[in-house]
Formats: structure tokens, sequence, C-alpha cells
């Protein structure tokens, strides 16, 4: 079983326009709404690839009530969230003028210092429920603390271990302190492009350089770090391996929601004790799977099984460098 923690869900409102004018009126349909939140959609996808997942993270109002009912009515999940006060974040998305995504998310609950130590304990209570193998740890936090997550990760590492599971996909400064120390280390983290350029401080301009920036100091002893791409798919270093991950073009509906989807693909692979060029191939599967739905965190198996098929993996010595 899988634990998948999510410290700000949100109520998420898409929004389809051929063209956003500024400064005028928009007429649009009604939005496509769903609930948001990495963690949350990781944890959709693991359930839908048929592994038990405990979803846990905090809820807050009237918004953190409508997200609650619409979990309790996908019936997919053990839901475990700690109710704290205030109200839990809307979240909308324009897609417009092409494939270009305009963004209005809210900071979401605020998670103080006493709040804090209830959800560490709240973590710790259901590793005693529940037999949890993997845990994803997803997202932003509201929080004065910019070290939150590494003192989550502390937290329950002094629980189960040094080997076990744990992926992390979160960003900014708390993925910057997370990884500048040595101590504690997740086992998986999932920066795309530009998070990585904005952690190394500098514009990633060629496939060798991003393949320097991994062997750097800063990324030791993480066993498997995923660079996604997008549509050009990823580079993964999996200890001391380089893969070139290569993807199928599809027809896009929504990109939202895909690389929560790769993360939930492989903490579900990993569960299951794939192999890691198979892990990385489900992941991957479940992204694009993602990409043909509106809703986020939504994947067809049948599909996935497909595009496995067709995700390639090749060694970065045995290529020329992609540049």
């Amino acid at each position: 079983m899988i634990l998948t923690i999510t410290l700000n869900p949100s109520m998420d409102y898409n929004y389809l326009v051929s063209s956003l004018t500024l400064d005028q009126v928009n007429r649009v349909e009604n939005p496509h709404t769903s609930i948001g939140g990495k963690g949350i959609n990781a944890g959709r996808v693991i359930a839908q690839s048929g592994e038990g997942v405990v979803l846990t993270g905090i809820l807050g109002g009237p918004v953190g009530e409508m997200i609650l009912d619409t979990l309790i009515a996908e019936g997919r999940y053990q839901l475990e969230f700690l109710p704290v006060e205030g109200n839990s974040r809307n979240a909308i998305t324009i897609m417009h003028d092409g494939n270009t995504h305009t963004e209005l998310v809210e900071k979401g609950l605020y998670l103080s210092k006493e709040n804090e130590q209830l959800f560490f304990q709240h973590v710790a209570s259901l590793l005693k429920k529940y037999a949890i193998d993997t845990i994803c740890i997803s997202g932003s936090v509201n929080s004065d603390d910019s070290n939150f997550h590494l003192h989550l990760l502390s937290f329950i590492r002094s629980i189960v271990g040094t080997e076990f599971p744990i992926l992390m996909d979160i960003s900014g400064k708390q993925l910057e302190n997370v990884l500048t120390q040595q101590a504690v280390r997740p086992s998986f983290i999932k920066p795309n492009t530009h998070e990585l350029e904005e952690l190394v401080g500098k514009e990633i301009l060629s496939t060798e350089e991003l393949i320097t920036i991994l062997k750097e100091p800063l990324f030791d002893n993480i066993e498997t770090i995923m660079i996604s791409q997008g549509g050009d798919g990823a580079i993964v270093k999996h200890h001391s391996t380089i893969y070139d991950v290569q993807i199928p073009q599809v027809e896009i509906v929504n990109t939202t929601g895909c690389g929560d989807s790769t993360v939930g693909g492989m903490a579900f692979a990993i569960s299951r004790g794939y192999a890691m060029e198979d892990a990385i191939k489900y992941a991957m599967a479940c992204g694009i799977s993602n990409s043909l739905f509106e809703t986020n965190g939504t994947i067809d198996p049948k599909q996935v099984e497909k595009f496995t098929e067709v995700v390639k993996l090749t060694e970065i010595n045995e290529l020329s460098i992609k540049g």
C-alpha cells in the first residue's frame, strides 16, 4: 500500500478558450472542475493501476469539504486528511491561444508550527495503522518554514529507515533545502528542466550540460532522478546509469497532472517491485495517458499498457548526445 502526502490540495477550474484578451470581458463556457494537488493526482493513478493507496494532507473550510466529498464519491482510496482551520485553495487554469496556459493559484491553507507538529504525528499514526511500503510527498506547502519538507523527510526517515522508498515531487526553496544537506535523502525526485535551472541558478543549454549537473554532489545518494522534458520525454539518472527516455507523440487534451501521473506510476512500479527500466516506462506511460483526459490524474490502464511498449530507453553513453 502506498501513502501520498498533499499539503495543499485544491479545487481546480479549467477553462478552454480560443483566445484570452486582457482588459476585456472574456465570455467562456463553464469550466471543467476537478480536485487538484500533486499527491492526490498521483494517488488517483496508483488506485487506477490497481494498488491500495492512502491519501493524506490537510483540508479546511468549505473548499476542503468539497474536496473531501468529491474524493469520497470517487470511492478509490483510504482518506486520512487532517482537518485544520482556514479554507483550502482554488486554482484556475485558462488554456488559450493554442497551447498557452495561464494559471491563477491561491496560496492555500497556512500550516502553522502547531499544525505542523500535529501533522507529523498524524503521519506517524498512519504508518502504524496501514502496511505502507512506499511514500509520495508531492506539491507545495503554505508555510513560513522553508525547511518544512526537509523536516518532514527527516521525521519519516526516523520511522521507516534509510532504504524505504520515499518519492518527493517538490520544487523551489523546499527542494533546494532538501538537496543541500546529505543527512537524509529522498529515493526519487522529478524536477522538470525549468525547475532544475532554478535549482542550479543557470540556463541549461544542452543534454550534455544537464548530465554534468546531475553528477554534481547536490544529487549524490539519490537513487533515481527524473528530469521531465514534456513532449521530449525525460532524462533519468538511476544510480550511475543515465537514460534518454523517448515517448510517442499524441494529440494532447490536457497537460495538467501529467507529471503527477508519472510520479504515481513510478510509485506503483516501485511498490510492485518493477525493474527500474520497466518502472520508468510505466511511469512515463501513465503521464502520456493522463494527457488524453480532461480530468487530472486520470489514466486508462489499457492505454498505459500500449504506451509502455513504445516508450524507448537508451543509455546515454550509447547515443550521440542531443543538444
